[in-house]
């Protein structure tokens, strides 16, 4: 399989890189420059009624807005006119690109196809930050970058963005006739205020929030492009280059997009560099559970849309994160990509999408080779998918594959449900790379949603799902557990408006409960809890959280050896978010959480955020938790171990932009832990922990991570990259470090020096 796979890759890959050909960025007449005094602009279609929409009263907008469009050759041309007296602060801090936008900001949200499955947002912030992503029913993601422009200004009670999207931004389908139907929504923030205002009215929370964005029929550009991203990089170990030789490593490769019209792109990657220019959250993880990361490289979040699988509970049937870092579950470290390629065609009533990706398996290394499909068929109200994932690594003998039938029905206005059945089918051939262990295991997983909005006040949602207990979708797929039946429901009431002498902007109460069994039928979770959250006119916001969870049993904590019978456990919870807008923003945590297996726990968290100007941002993140008997599960001895411990978390992020093109970005967090034994425990036939002879050790653990970036932007998609990297981590048996020892062994305790240098340039 591996080699047909991979002969066929470079064959195709080969074929479209022979083809290259250099296309130009047209803008017609307009200038994107952020000033509307094109002649243009005089015959744009206009859309001024705008609507509230934060808080979602429908009420006639506080501040006139006025979007003014133009749909020709080039694309689709979008200015916006914002009214905001001086009496209202502007918020015109500058942000790096897909960051979350802090500031006043305009959005552009366009399906290309008409049939509210996938839109695409494009939002500019008033100091011209960008940032875009995916709309699908029911979710967002952030993890698409397309090639668009903006400009802002602004002019004395009134600021502008200005916003040229090319046709090429996106796949969709060929209306035929040259008549194409497009769906638009407009949305704009006015930061110090918490209000939102949109046309048409729709809004995130609404079961028909795409359905409800404005029709628009323009004429369709028939495109045809291919851009093609040639990169050089350098990497230096620096911790190892006394040890190992010179540490120095150069890469150098190519990835390509060809649309060859607007419902077809193939993008591929010869010798892709995956190498991280951002690098991940620092996490320390003792549970029986995995840690889910999320995806940052180009390849697999460019034109991602269509192979998107999140399910309600957080897993993924795809989760590309896999590709690249090696089997599931082992030690075997990150895998060089050979080659990738990604295929999607849009189609009237069907849209079909492929990839394959093939990492080095030289050398002994544990590559394998990857290939995802997705088909989905649209009627009216009615989607319905299939999906297949399959893993092959030859070096562990083991083959993979994943499939996977799904349906979205929008009943009506109100109601809308959602379900997926799932099959997996793992073989393995037992060897000396997997520990001799043959697998041959065939199980099924299920889930359907069905959710409810009978106005804008109320939301109603329930959800069961069932994972076999030998279902196992983790070769290609991200799945915290098997094993289990699940039921979750959720309420949530919003008010809307409180009368103009109050205080209160808006409030919310969400209710949500659950319960949860393994397939023996050992209750593992049955909860609830209660969150009410008040959003006051001067910003600042309060909110309260009180929940219960019932007696049950923990199957996971001991590895596969019996359960824990946990009592039942009661939490309080506080947040506060200081007033919007001003230099200086906090938000604040505190949580209390009581049961008698683990006693007390308490979290405390705090969150500054300094913007020392519009270009110059310093912030982060300090945490503290404190947890009287903290169980976990001791290796060394096998057995649970109950901690008296303290966890200290501190992330440090300095964000400056010299200029439009610069960024540099400093980024540190530290993670520190004491834990000093207070007992050691065996298990009873019921669960119940009973006193180990056996002593567990006292321990103490820091970790840290620094990263310097500085990027500078050659054209959209188009940069240069410095990085410089470093890691350290300490660990002690003694329990009871103080923070500032921990901090500083942490520091001194090298483990990663690197400095990245990296050029990528979009033709």
């Amino acid at each position: 399989m591996r080699r047909k796979l991979e002969n066929h890759v470079l064959v195709f890959s080969g074929f479209i890189i022979c083809s290259l050909i250099a296309v130009s960025q047209a803008y017609g007449a307009i200038r994107v420059d952020g000033l509307l005094n094109e002649p243009e602009w005089d015959d744009a279609q206009i859309y001024r009624d705008f609507v509230t929409v934060e808080p979602l009263t429908g009420d006639l907008a506080k501040y006139s807005t006025e979007v003014r469009l133009i749909s020709n050759a080039e694309g689709i041309f979008v200015g916006f006119t914002n009214f905001q007296p001086a009496s209202v602060k502007r918020v015109n801090r500058q942000f790096a690109r897909d960051s979350q936008i802090e500031a006043d900001r305009n959005v552009v949200s366009i399906d290309f196809d008409g049939t509210a499955l996938a839109g695409y947002d494009f939002t500019v912030g008033s100091a011209n930050s960008k940032q875009d992503g995916i709309v699908t029913p029911g979710d967002y993601s952030a993890d698409w970058d397309g090639t668009w422009y903006s400009q802002t200004s602004s002019k004395g009670d009134f600021w502008y963005s200005e916003i040229h999207i090319p046709w090429t931004v996106a796949p969709m389908t060929y209306a035929g006739d040259g008549r194409k139907n497009i769906a638009l929504w407009f949305s704009r923030v006015v930061f110090d205020e918490s209000l939102r205002f949109a046309f048409p009215n729709a809004f995130y929370t609404r079961t028909t929030f795409m359905e409800d964005w404005e029709p628009l029929e323009v004429d369709q550009v028939k495109t045809s492009t291919l851009d093609w991203f040639p990169y050089i990089s350098f990497n230096s170990d620096l911790y190892d280059a006394g040890k190992t030789g010179s540490g120095d490593d150069f890469h150098a490769g190519i990835d390509f997009i060809w649309r060859p019209n607007s419902s077809t792109q193939l993008t591929g990657a010869l010798n892709p560099d995956f190498g991280q220019v951002e690098s991940d959250d620092l996490v320390v993880n003792f549970s029986a559970f995995e840690t889910f990361v999320t995806e940052k490289r180009p390849f697999f979040t460019e034109n991602q849309s269509l192979f998107s699988s999140n399910i309600p509970n957080g897993d993924q049937a795809l989760y590309t994160r896999r590709i690249g870092s090696g089997p599931s579950g082992s030690n075997a470290g990150l895998v060089d990509i050979d080659v990738a390629a990604k295929v999607s065609h849009f189609g009237k009533t069907t849209d079909v999408g492929l990839f394959v990706v093939s990492e080095d398996s030289g050398d002994g290394s544990f590559g394998g080779d990857f290939l995802s499909s997705r088909i989905q068929r649209k009627l009216k109200g009615l989607t319905i998918g299939h999906r297949l994932t399959y893993a092959d690594r030859a070096m562990m003998d083991r083959e993979a594959t994943v499939q996977a039938v799904d349906v979205i029905w929008r009943k009506n206005e109100t109601t809308e449900i959602r379900g997926q059945i799932l099959h997996a089918d793992v073989q393995q051939q037992a060897n000396a790379n997997n520990d001799q262990i043959s697998v041959d295991s065939q199980d099924f997983a299920s889930w359907v949603s069905w959710s409810y909005a009978p106005n804008d006040e109320w939301y109603h949602i329930l959800y069961l799902s069932h994972y076999g207990d030998e279902f196992d979708m983790n070769d290609m797929g991200y799945m915290r557990r098997n094993d289990f039946n699940e039921f979750f429901g959720s309420t949530r009431h919003d008010r809307l408006q409180y009368g103009p002498e109050s205080g209160f902007l808006s409030s919310s109460t969400i209710l949500e409960y659950g319960l949860t069994e393994n397939t023996s039928g050992d209750q593992i979770d049955l909860w609830a809890e209660l969150d009410h959250s008040w959003t006051f006119r001067s910003t600042r916001k309060f909110s309260l959280e009180a929940g219960l969870a019932a007696a049950g049993y923990d199957d996971r904590i001991t590895r596969g050896n019996g359960l824990l019978a946990l009592s039942s456990r009661y939490w309080l919870e506080a947040r506060y978010s200081s007033p919007r807008g001003n230099d200086f923003e906090y938000n604040t945590r505190i949580n209390v959480e009581y049961g008698d297996t683990e006693k007390l726990a308490l979290t405390f968290n705090f969150s500054p955020q300094l913007y020392l100007s519009e270009t110059m941002t310093l912030g982060g993140k300090l945490s503290y938790k404190t947890i009287q008997e903290w169980l976990i599960w001791d290796f060394d001895v096998e057995q649970l171990a109950g901690y008296d411990s303290e966890r200290f978390y501190a992330d440090m992020r300095f964000d400056w932009y010299p200029s439009n093109r610069e960024e540099v970005r400093l980024k540190f967090q530290w993670i520190g832990i004491n834990a000093k034994v207070v007992e050691g425990y065996q298990l009873t036939d019921n669960g119940d922990l009973l006193s180990s002879d056996i002593p567990s050790s006292d321990f103490s653990v820091s970790d840290t991570a620094l990263q310097v970036r500085y990027r500078y932007q050659l054209a959209p998609l188009s940069d240069i990259f410095l990085v410089y990297s470093r890691g350290g981590y300490f660990g002690s048996d003694s329990g009871e470090e103080g923070p500032g020892r921990l901090l500083v062994e942490g520091w001194d305790g090298l483990q990663v020096e690197s400095i990245i240098a990296k050029i990528r340039y979009r033709f």
